[in-house]
C-alpha cells in the first residue's frame, strides 16, 4: 500500500480537480459549446476515484464505485447527464454522485487530527520549563544541551510512545544528528541551550544548516527547543527570524525561559 501521505496527496488532488469538472460542467451547461465539454474531465474524477478505492484496499467500495462507472459511461448521454435544479439551473448528478463516494473515502482521513496533535505536542513543551527546573524532581537546574534534552525527552516519551531517541535518518543531512523524532507526528526535535548573548548567532546558523532544503517523506517538521538561562530573544522574535530566512513552512522554535547556572555561589553566565 502506498504510503498515507501520497493517498493524502491524490485526494486533495482529486478535490481539486473536481472543481475544475463542476466549473466547466457549469460553463459548459450555459453555453453548449462543444469546446468546454467537461466529460473527459469528469471521467478522469471517476478513474482516479477508482484508483484510490483500489489502492486502499476497499474492495466493497470499488465495486460499487466501479458499478456506477459502467452504468453512466454506457448510458446514452454518458458523463454530461443534465439535472436541473428547483431554481431552473443545471448541475451534474454524475459529479454528485462522484463527490459521494469521495466523502466517503475522506472520512477515513480526519482533516485536523495532524494539526491537533501537533498543536499537543506544542504545548507540552511550553508548560514543561517549570518541570525540567524544579530542583524537588531533578535537584539541579539543566546545565547544559544534554540536561535539557534528556529531562524533556523522558517526558514527551509518556505521551508519545513511538518516540525515537536520536533517530537515524534515511535521507542524512551534513553534520545533522537530530535528538528526537516521534514518527507518527513526523517531527524532528532538537535542542539548543544558551547562556549568554553570543550563543544566539551560533544556533541560528546551526538551524539554517540544519532544516534548509531538507525533504523527507517521514520527517515533515523540524522543532526546535531552546533553552535560554537568561531572556535573550523572544519566541516572537525566533519566528521573525525564520521567517526572513525563509524557513516558517515546516520549521518551529520554542523558548523555554530558564535559570541561569549556579556554581559555588556565582552565577556562570
Amino acid at each position: 500500500m502506498l504510503e498515507l501521505e501520497s493517498i493524502q496527496k491524490s485526494i486533495k488532488t482529486l478535490d481539486a480537480d473536481m472543481s475544475s469538472a463542476y466549473s466547466q460542467f457549469d460553463e459548459w451547461a450555459m453555453t453548449d459549446d462543444d469546446w468546454r465539454d467537461p466529460s473527459w474531465l469528469i471521467e478522469k474524477c471517476f478513474l482516479q476515484l477508482l484508483a484510490i478505492a483500489e489502492v486502499l484496499n476497499l474492495e466493497e467500495l470499488r465495486k460499487m464505485i466501479y458499478a456506477e462507472y459502467t452504468k453512466i459511461k454506457d448510458s446514452d448521454k454518458g458523463f454530461l447527464v443534465r439535472g436541473i435544479d428547483p431554481d431552473g439551473g443545471a448541475y451534474s448528478p454524475v459529479l454528485g454522485r462522484i463527490r459521494c463516494f469521495q466523502r466517503s473515502i475522506e472520512a477515513f482521513f480526519p482533516k485536523e487530527e495532524s494539526t491537533k496533535v501537533t498543536k499537543d505536542l506544542l504545548q507540552i513543551i511550553r508548560d514543561i520549563d517549570y518541570v525540567i527546573t524544579n530542583k524537588a524532581i531533578f535537584r539541579t537546574i539543566p546545565s547544559n544541551e544534554e540536561d535539557v534534552h534528556q529531562r524533556i525527552e523522558g517526558i514527551l516519551k509518556c505521551v508519545f510512545p513511538d518516540l525515537k531517541h536520536k533517530p537515524v535518518l534515511t535521507k542524512p543531512i551534513k553534520n545533522f544528528e537530530p535528538d528526537t523524532g516521534i514518527p507518527s507526528l513526523g517531527t524532528l526535535i532538537e535542542y539548543k541551550f544558551i547562556s549568554s548573548k553570543d550563543g544566539i548567532s551560533t544556533v541560528a546558523d546551526e538551524i539554517y544548516a540544519d532544516t534548509r532544503g531538507y525533504v523527507s517523506k517521514d520527517w515533515r517538521r523540524f522543532l526546535y527547543v531552546i533553552y535560554e538561562t537568561h531572556r535573550f530573544r523572544t519566541e516572537r522574535d525566533w519566528q521573525e527570524h525564520l521567517k526572513q530566512g525563509g524557513l516558517t513552512e515546516n520549521t518551529t522554535v520554542v523558548v523555554l525561559n530558564g535559570e541561569p547556572v549556579v556554581k559555588k555561589g556565582k552565577r556562570v553566565i
